[in-house]
């Protein structure tokens, strides 16, 4: 014989009980996340994981920002093709090295030797993929803030 319908329809809305509240503060934290990752977060009290989310996404902006050095215009953000190298130097010396266009001077140590940071193409992408990544998963986040059921 067949099941009646009341049983059915009690064990396929085992989740949604009528005395929840309405998930509407997850929208707002939703739309903070899309502003800026890590917001959406901080305004459901998850505090670790707004802070973590933000880290994340500003070291992928600080990744972007570095391996797009000289930025002299926005046309330079969006460049993907590595800098063109320099002619190389010849001071009558023989280990004459190649010099690219522009790398940041790090630390001088005490023999002289220059720890140099070079842009990467390579790097540039892989920032922005991991921007990417972070910003989609905190507004995914943000969403389900307040629609995780607790289990009793």
């Amino acid at each position: 014989m067949a099941e009646p319908v009341t049983a059915y329809t009690e064990s396929s809305n085992s989740g949604n009980l009528p005395s929840e509240p309405a998930p509407a503060r997850s929208y707002v934290a939703m739309v903070l996340s899309a502003i800026l990752p890590g917001l959406g977060q901080l305004y459901l009290g998850q505090f670790l994981k707004g802070c973590i989310l933000f880290l994340i996404f500003a070291s992928a902006v600080g990744i972007f920002y570095l391996n797009s050095m000289p930025v002299n215009e926005w046309h330079d953000l969006t460049r993907f093709k590595p800098i063109p190298k320099a002619e190389t130097t010849t001071d009558n010396t023989e280990d004459s090295e190649e010099r690219p266009e522009y790398a940041i001077h790090i630390w001088t140590f005490d023999d002289g030797e220059k720890l140099m940071y070079r842009p990467s193409w390579k790097l540039k992408i892989s920032g922005s993929i991991q921007g990417i990544l972070c910003w989609l998963y905190a507004i995914g986040d943000g969403w389900r803030g307040r629609r995780r059921r607790s289990k009793r």
